[in-house]
C-alpha cells in the first residue's frame, strides 16, 4: 500500500511539474500574478491532465478535452465519453447518454465561495437531470494556511462540492501532494 501511494505521489508531481513546465507566467504574458489564467494555460491543464487520465480509462471509455453536453451551453473542461461518441456535425456537443463523468480542471484551485456554489449548481444539474458524475480537479490549490486568519481552500473546496469528489493534486502552500487525494487510482477513473 505505502509502494502504491508513493507510485500515485510521484504521479501527481510529474502531472503538476509538466503544467508548470509548459505554462505561461505572468512575466511572459504581461498580465496577472506569478502564475496568470489564460486560455493557452487552461489547455496545457486539461491537456496533461487527459494524457495521464487515459491511461487509468476503463476498455470502451475516451478523454475529451474541452467539449460540450446536448442541451447545456456550458463548457466542460474534460469529458469521459463512449470510445465511440462523436459529437454532433458542427459542434463539441455531446449526447448526454455517451458521457459518463466531466471534470472541472482548475490550474489554481477555486478562491471564491460564489465561484464554488456556481460550479456545485452545475454539478447537481448533471447529476439530477442526466445521471452525470461530476469531479472537481484542482492542480494546485492553497491548503494548510501558513498564516492566522488565512483559508484552508482544500477544506473549504471539499465542503462546499460535498458530496461530489473534489481532487486537489498538490498543495500550494507546502509546494507537496496534498494529503488523502489522488485521481489517478484505477477504480476512480473506471466510475
Amino acid at each position: 500500500m505505502v509502494a502504491e501511494m508513493e507510485r500515485f505521489n510521484k504521479e501527481q508531481q510529474e502531472i503538476v511539474s509538466k503544467i508548470e513546465a509548459l505554462s505561461k507566467t505572468s512575466r511572459e504574458t504581461g498580465v496577472g500574478g506569478r502564475f496568470s489564467w489564460n486560455r493557452y494555460n487552461g489547455r496545457v491543464a486539461c491537456n496533461v491532465v487527459k494524457h495521464y487520465l487515459e491511461k487509468r480509462l476503463r476498455k470502451g471509455l475516451k478523454a475529451v478535452v474541452s467539449g460540450f453536453i446536448r442541451g447545456l451551453s456550458i463548457e466542460f473542461d474534460i469529458l469521459m465519453v463512449d470510445e465511440w461518441a462523436k459529437p454532433e456535425e458542427f459542434t463539441d456537443a455531446f449526447d448526454p447518454k455517451s458521457v459518463h463523468s466531466i471534470i472541472e480542471v482548475k490550474s489554481h484551485g477555486t478562491f471564491s465561495e460564489k465561484a464554488l456554489k456556481q460550479i456545485k449548481q452545475i454539478f447537481e444539474k448533471l447529476d439530477r437531470e442526466y445521471g452525470i458524475k461530476p469531479i472537481y480537479l484542482a492542480i494546485r490549490e492553497a491548503g494548510k494556511p501558513k498564516r492566522v486568519g488565512a483559508k484552508n481552500w482544500i477544506e473549504i473546496t471539499r465542503e462546499m462540492l460535498s458530496p461530489y469528489k473534489v481532487y486537489v493534486l498538490s498543495d500550494s502552500r507546502t509546494k507537496e501532494p496534498a494529503e488523502g487525494v489522488s485521481l489517478w487510482r484505477r477504480s476512480e477513473a473506471e466510475e
